[in-house]
């Protein structure tokens, strides 16, 4: 049975040792799909961009677009090309969120990056509508390794949302934009409301083995942040965006997995290993892909949790 980073070969990136040779590392995919929280950050606010390991989250959204104010686009580019300078802090992932593609910020966003030479692990491209705008997106980054995470956030891309997740074999996640979406549509950003959206969305993100990254919670309200947290588990999410670095210790409990899941994950995985060229199979039940691929997720949050493992209360 083969490994689901060798299955999902087309997304498995390289990375430069310190003698200059290339050593394989696990998927971009995988490694996203590992992730519980992100903090998003202004680009404004620099001295706040190296703070987020401390705070306990799993990956940064150094943000260009929505939370910095056009007159300070400029200075945040050039702050968050300096950050993705800097070497990577280990197991923590760096995701640029650029203004959208099809604007002239975007377009200078994405130039810049290329031309600084900084390299984040993915950029978020906001208001996305079509396969299409990806496929310019990844003309564009051409020679980089960069991962591209489309945002749905917008009525016609909950439509669009698959064919977008299977655009082109860079793209490593969605992350759904849960306030843009909800005025577009013309409701309340309730749970009932996405919920239609929210089921498309992780519905599209799983076809293609891809994490699916839930909108954050905007009220300043812990039982209501895990409530939601723990419904958006249920359904499918992979992780959870955050606003604030207090809500990133809630949303990691809610998305590690029991001790019980972690036990079943390895048994998962022993099970594929050991079959050779036969069917896995565990316990009467024959092990598809996606088992060991979602196994293979448990595992690795298990291992970046350093084996404190927290039932959801």
């Amino acid at each position: 049975m083969a490994n689901i980073d060798e299955v999902n070969s087309g997304s498995r990136i390289e990375i430069q040792s310190g003698n200059g040779a290339r050593r394989p590392t696990v998927s971009l995919r995988s490694r996203l799909r590992a992730c519980r929280s992100f903090l998003l950050t202004p680009g404004s606010r620099p001295e706040r961009f190296a703070s987020t390991p401390a705070f306990g989250g799993d990956a940064i959204i150094v943000d260009l677009e929505s939370t910095v104010a056009p007159d300070d686009k400029r200075h945040a580019r050039d702050a968050a090309l300096a950050f993705f300078r800097e070497p990577p802090a280990a197991d923590f992932m760096r995701i640029l969120r650029v203004n959208s593609p099809r604007s002239a910020s975007g377009l200078r966003d994405l130039l810049a990056l290329l031309e600084a030479g900084s390299q984040p692990d993915a950029v978020i491209l906001p208001k996305c509508q079509s396969a299409d705008e990806i496929r310019v997106v990844v003309d564009i980054l051409d020679g980089s390794r960069i991962g591209i995470i489309p945002m749905v956030e917008l009525a016609r891309a909950v439509f669009v949302a698959e064919l977008m997740a299977d655009a082109h074999e860079r793209v490593c996640g969605l992350f759904l934009g849960g306030g843009d979406l909800a005025a577009d549509l013309g409701v309340e950003g309730t749970w009932e409301n996405l919920l239609y959206a929210r089921s498309k969305f992780v519905a599209a993100a799983a076809s293609t083995g891809l994490a699916a990254i839930d909108v954050p919670y905007f009220k300043a309200d812990e039982a209501g942040l895990r409530q939601e947290a723990m419904a958006s588990r249920k359904l499918g999410m992979t992780g959870k965006a955050a606003l604030h670095a207090e809500q990133l210790a809630v949303i990691n409990t809610v998305f590690t997995p029991s001790p019980d899941a972690v036990s079943h994950a390895r048994s998962v995985v022993a099970a594929c290993n050991t079959a050779g060229r036969s069917a896995p199979v565990l316990a009467g039940q024959v092990l598809e892909p996606a088992m060991l691929r979602e196994a293979e997720r448990v595992l690795a949050i298990a291992r970046k949790s350093h084996g404190v493992l927290q039932k959801p209360h």
